[in-house]
């Protein structure tokens, strides 16, 4: 299984995930702040429409306030559109980078033909945990924080590439809760992609056990002789 020498090298199409991750993960950051902002705007001239109510019997001046709050509501859509579409690519994107860093991970170190037939079907997570300790003899935990965060982002992943529509006729109550809870996920597992892939990497490129650790460098002051 493991590789027999090395090589004179490879190679591969170069598809710049790594960047195109970068930047959809800035501009996702950058919609969330925008439609976060857009969100609390609209709470407080909510909240303005409803104190109004409580101090006048004014109805011209309550139908005003009220409208205020309702002029925000095409941009608050138009920004959780926006949100979601990015948040969709970064998703993708951010599986297909780790799939194929998991890989060219395998790749360093394990005869290619015989990963691909045992080893390359195995589920996203199982490969986090069992390569680093095929390659490497890392122990991986089930409890790894890095991989509690990527169980959470496969789920979000599946729910797009698997999505299965809740049929309110079966029980209202129950769809609308697996509806919510899907689009939390969602939401929370793009807000953490970054310190996602992050800590997988820090899996990958940690020390193996028994390496040895640099020696620390010596100030210059050490050195130097002894001032006459």
């Amino acid at each position: 299984m493991k590789r027999k020498g090395p090589t004179f090298g490879h190679s591969q199409v170069d598809y710049r995930l790594g960047n195109i991750f970068k930047r959809v993960a800035k501009e996702f950051r950058e919609a969330d702040a925008a439609r976060e902002k857009i969100d609390d705007e609209y709470k407080n001239k909510v909240h303005e429409a409803n104190a109004a109510k409580e101090r006048t019997d004014d109805g011209y001046e309550n139908i005003k306030k009220e409208m205020e709050s309702a002029k925000i509501l095409p941009e608050l859509f138009s920004l959780q559109e926006r949100r979601m579409e990015i948040g969709v690519i970064l998703l993708m994107t951010a599986g297909a980078f780790l799939e194929q860093i998991i890989n060219d991970y395998a790749h360093t170190f394990l005869d290619s033909d015989s990963y691909e037939e045992h080893l390359d079907n195995l589920r996203s997570v199982t490969k986090w945990i069992l390569l680093p300790r095929l390659c490497q003899n890392k122990e991986i935990s089930e409890g790894d924080p890095a991989i509690n965060n990527f169980r959470e982002f496969v789920k979000a992943r599946n729910s797009i590439v698997h999505h299965k529509r809740r049929d309110f006729y079966l029980d209202l109550h129950k769809a609308s809760d697996q509806t919510s809870t899907e689009s939390a996920r969602f939401l929370s597992a793009c807000r953490k992609a970054e310190s996602t892939v992050d800590g997988l990497i820090k899996i990958l490129t940690s020390a193996p056990p028994g390496a040895k650790k640099p020696e620390a460098v010596k100030p210059e002051t050490e050195n130097r002789p002894p001032s006459p």
